[in-house]
């Protein structure tokens, strides 16, 4: 059984229903996401370069809220409060995203919605380590969940953009679905609670001085994760590419193409989670680079269907290998009493990095283009080969010293 290293009958239950809400979760922001970057670029008349900078943006709010969200746990000790707000937000800012009609609007709406995305992560991240420390698998097994729930959302945007006459807002508004059962899951059925103070504090018991007691394996750790991050350029760079390669005369193929990705994350993340448990998780790591440099020479000369799939499939296993296994590293890696505080600085890296990451892909277009004559669509995957490159060279260095 999947869960079968945690403890008692509580423990899987609070795990389970946790990762049923990030399948919820999931699946809402994969029926809004899988059509925004087309929405942005042909509805709303704005350009890859603005994608670049509405992704980059809304990313790094997403990291900000996480990272203010894990000091406040360690300061004030309530993981589930900081929960609630996280989901409640998460409703409302997808109720903004279906009343958004211009690009403006756009990045207010997508900001306050990775807003909330950070205020529901990092107390997530926080009970998950509480009861089951380093276990990648266990991540591994809620990433999958979260990315099933994606997988679902995909199909059905398939689907419903045909029926509801390629209606774009019909299908964010009913985005908002998925978020609500999400929120009774966690009030009817998530048995959680924060331990009680033993004692009435004057002042919070927790210092940012205390960074300092971080080891020095997770500092190197954060500069593996920068290298990583640079590119993690938002999936929708993908799509952008996608549409110029093969000119989809429907919209229902997108959605499609994003399941094939959302599929290979599936099929990867729990398998690779609990071998990163046999194994040197950095090892791990590394096999996920190796796919992701594959997926950006893939991306520099894609000209044909063959090749955008492969694409996709190879930036899924690059995705499913990696994603849940960093935030398991920071688990394993951080003093059980500033684990918020770890991931609060992981995510701060994280957010700014993307940030940088996302702006990068969406200038790098147009820069390349009038430069060097390369495609617009490609550009990004250039930027990426680099410093993908940059993150294998530092593991190989790390493990060898």
């Amino acid at each position: 059984m999947a869960f079968e290293f945690l403890g008692d009958t509580k423990s899987k239950n609070t795990a389970l229903w946790l990762s049923f809400m990030y399948f919820c979760w999931g699946m809402a922001s994969s029926m809004v996401y899988s059509l925004l970057p087309i929405y942005i670029v042909e509805v709303l008349n704005g350009s890859t370069k603005q994608f670049g900078y509405i992704e980059g943006i809304a990313v790094f709010f997403s990291f900000l809220s996480k990272l203010c969200a894990g000091f406040f746990i360690d300061i004030f000790k309530r993981k589930i409060n900081i929960l609630y707000v996280g989901t409640i937000s998460t409703i409302v800012s997808k109720v903004l995203l279906a009343l958004s009609n211009s690009v403006l609007f756009i990045v207010l709406s997508k900001s306050f919605d990775r807003l909330a995305k950070g205020l529901r992560t990092a107390p997530v991240d926080a009970i998950f380590a509480q009861l089951t420390g380093q276990k990648g698998a266990m991540y591994s097994l809620r990433y999958t969940i979260n990315m099933s729930g994606t997988l679902t959302g995909s199909l059905v945007t398939s689907v419903l953009i045909d029926q509801f006459n390629k209606n774009f807002r019909v299908i964010f508004i009913l985005a908002c679905i998925p978020t609500i059962v999400a929120f009774y899951i966690l009030h009817k059925k998530v048995k959680y609670r924060d331990e009680p103070h033993k004692k009435i504090q004057t002042r919070p018991d927790w210092k940012l001085s205390y960074i300092k007691f971080l080891p020095k394996e997770y500092w190197r750790f954060i500069i593996l994760v920068i290298l990583i991050m640079l590119n993690r350029f938002s999936e929708g760079f993908i799509t952008l590419k996608a549409r110029s390669v093969l000119h989809f005369d429907t919209l229902s193929n997108l959605p499609q193409y994003m399941a094939l990705y959302e599929f290979c994350i599936i099929a990867i993340a729990f398998p690779m989670g609990k071998l990163s448990d046999k194994i040197n998780k950095y090892t791990v790591v590394l096999f996920g680079m190796i796919s992701l440099a594959i997926a950006d020479i893939l991306g520099i000369v894609a000209n044909s269907c063959i090749s955008v799939i492969m694409i996709y499939i190879f930036s899924g296993l690059h995705m499913g290998i990696t994603h849940s296994l960093l935030s398991s590293i920071v688990a394993r890696i951080a003093p059980k009493e500033l684990v918020g505080t770890a991931f609060a600085v992981y995510y701060g890296v994280t957010g700014s990095t993307l940030l940088l990451s996302n702006i990068l892909a969406g200038v790098s277009g147009h820069l390349f283009n009038e430069i060097f004559g390369l495609p617009v669509a490609s550009a990004p995957f250039v930027m990426g080969l680099v410093t993908t490159i940059s993150s294998i060279g530092y593991i190989l260095w790390w493990q060898r010293k």
